[in-house]
């Protein structure tokens, strides 16, 4: 398959033809960089599923024909440069030429007295006119409009030679009239490409051949145009049928994304674990390779996240089973040290100091790593033991605690009916500080019994996004105000999780950083035609990164609050 794609681009290239085989070259180019694509994908695939040591990194292997395909692709590029300069220039040459002619004609028009010698100059500025080719695409309508209205003036306004006159508009009376019979068999042609292309040289001939009759001009013009016309709006419906396919492909593409970023949120920690995250990832990928292309707007920014999220999961399953690798004999001395250092502090009455310490023994023994398997559920169930000594001790202690919760309870069911019973009125913004308000004192209540959380949290939830909702609040806002449920959750369950969720944001921020680092540098090696368009669409991307990034600052401050209210 790449030989046979070297050698058709091998032999196009062989044609000093460049603009009859430019789109032919560059489209054996696409067709041998998916080759590329796939390789790496089978490759780095194949790596994963292997065992491989903690530093080891992949590293792709081309195949030989590559260094081929990547000089073919040089010396193309080189002669389509060179190519497009010639063109370039010829066109700003073509357009000072053109630019005098109409200048000459305007002066033929306005001071040229003697008919006879103003049709000799009007027929030298028509043929060299139509000797001349294209100008700069940006100018060719404002140009060529301008010649043709000083040309129809010309024959219209001036009294010259009505017989040559006469000749010439049945001359293109009867060019106009063939190019209607071309028009007609558009309609006939089953390649769309080959059928927008005659559609456009017919436009183009037809608005190059002179003026016709008056009595038929119009007759002929809505015939013709009403021909082509159908053309393109066939060309138009194709290209918005395959846009709107794209964006089909954009959304399942983006909730794959959203699907592999939810397994990274899971808690594995055992091999089972481990093996069924990985059949979802799996999953995952194959669905991603199934769904059709994007469009070059999103396609290869969306590949790049889902292609992130998708190493950060083996790069943790990779530490995880490194972890598993390590000396379960270091792994139990460590752990036996742990038992007698909590067997010792079972007894103690510093709640707090013993506390720490007790969870500080906690993730110790987590970061010890696991024994054998005869030994670990032994020695946890000695270590569990103590521990639940000294906390049964606490919890009776702090008995009392309980009364507190329910208090709490208390005032969040008050602050519930006050939100439910809320109206909205015609002050958005003062509705707003209302809502956030709300959000604040419930914040600043407290802990509840964890038996009525989810019912309390949902009647909270439902009540704030029914006000939102009708207030149409921003996406970021509500996801801040949504996340304090998850945030309550993590606080009234151990601390690490909270430390955990702290870490898992700040390495989303700085992935977030690194994209928008990583496209600033882009966005400077765009230059040329086109280029500013793929400037604001890097800035558009840049902005959306940031908006992430202040959305999830907002949930550390969040953090950062219910971890402090967790040590008071």
């Amino acid at each position: 398959m790449r030989s046979e794609i070297l050698q058709r681009i091998q032999t196009l290239l062989t044609n000093e033809d460049l603009e009859a085989i430019r789109k032919d070259v560059r489209t054996e180019i696409d067709s041998f960089r998916s080759l590329i694509q796939e390789d790496f994908r089978t490759q780095r695939d194949a790596w994963e599923k292997e065992e491989h040591e903690a530093d080891e990194k992949f590293e792709f292997k081309p195949s030989p024909e590559e260094l081929t395909f990547n000089d073919l692709v040089t010396q193309f590029k080189e002669r389509e440069k060179a190519w497009r300069q010639r063109i370039a220039e010829e066109q700003r040459a073509n357009l000072e030429v053109k630019s005098a002619l109409i200048e000459e004609l305007r002066k033929t028009i306005q001071e040229e007295e003697n008919i006879g010698a103003a049709f000799a100059r009007f027929n030298e500025v028509r043929e060299k006119w139509e000797a001349t080719g294209d100008v700069p695409g940006d100018r060719y309508k404002e140009v060529h409009d301008e010649y043709h209205r000083l040309r129809d003036e010309f024959f219209y306004n001036i009294n010259i030679y009505k017989q040559l006159q006469e000749h010439d508009l049945q001359k293109n009376l009867g060019l106009k009239q063939g190019l209607i019979e071309q028009a007609k068999t558009l309609a006939t042609m089953e390649d769309l490409k080959e059928r927008e292309t005659l559609a456009r040289g017919l436009q183009k001939q037809w608005f190059d051949v002179g003026p016709s009759p008056r009595e038929t001009y119009q007759e002929l013009a809505d015939t013709f145009f009403g021909l082509t016309r159908e053309t393109f709006d066939a060309v138009k419906s194709y290209y918005d049928g395959i846009r709107a396919q794209f964006e089909v492909h954009k959304v399942q593409k983006e909730a794959l994304i959203t699907a592999l970023q939810e397994v990274l949120t899971q808690d594995v920690n055992d091999h089972k674990g481990w093996q069924a995250a990985t059949k979802q990832v799996v999953d995952l990928q194959g669905q991603w390779k199934a769904v059709g292309f994007a469009g070059k707007e999103h396609n290869e920014v969306l590949w790049g996240q889902f292609r992130e999220a998708a190493d950060v999961f083996f790069e943790r399953k990779q530490v995880f089973y490194d972890r598993v690798k390590a000396s379960s004999k270091v792994a139990k001395e460590k752990k036996v040290k742990l038992i007698e250092e909590a067997e010792a502090l079972q007894s103690s009455t510093d709640w707090k100091a013993t506390s720490d310490a007790m969870v500080r023994l906690q993730q110790a023994w987590k970061a010890a790593g696991p024994c054998a398997p005869g030994d670990e559920h032994k020695l946890w169930k000695r270590f569990r033991t103590a521990q639940d000594v000294f906390f049964k001790a606490k919890k009776a202690q702090f008995a009392d605690r309980n009364k507190e919760e329910k208090a709490n309870l208390a005032l969040k069911q008050a602050l519930l009916k006050k939100i439910e019973a809320f109206t909205l009125s015609d002050n958005r913004n003062a509705d707003l500080e209302t809502l956030k308000a709300f959000s604040t004192e419930w914040r600043e209540i407290g802990f509840i019994p964890r038996k009525s959380l989810d019912s309390i949290m949902e009647r909270f939830r439902t009540a704030m996004d029914k006000h939102y909702d009708a207030l149409s609040a921003a996406r970021s806002e509500r996801s801040v105000q949504t996340y304090s449920k998850r945030i309550e959750k993590l606080a009234s369950g151990d601390s690490r999780d909270l430390r955990r969720e702290q870490s898992i944001l700040r390495d989303k921020i700085g992935r977030l950083q690194q994209r928008i680092t990583s496209t600033e540098e882009n966005m400077e090696r765009f230059t040329g035609k086109g280029a500013e368009s793929i400037r604001e669409q890097a800035q558009k991307t840049i902005r959306g990164y940031q908006r992430e990034i202040d959305e999830i600052k907002a949930k550390l401050k969040l953090l950062r609050e219910a971890a402090a209210s967790d040590k008071g």
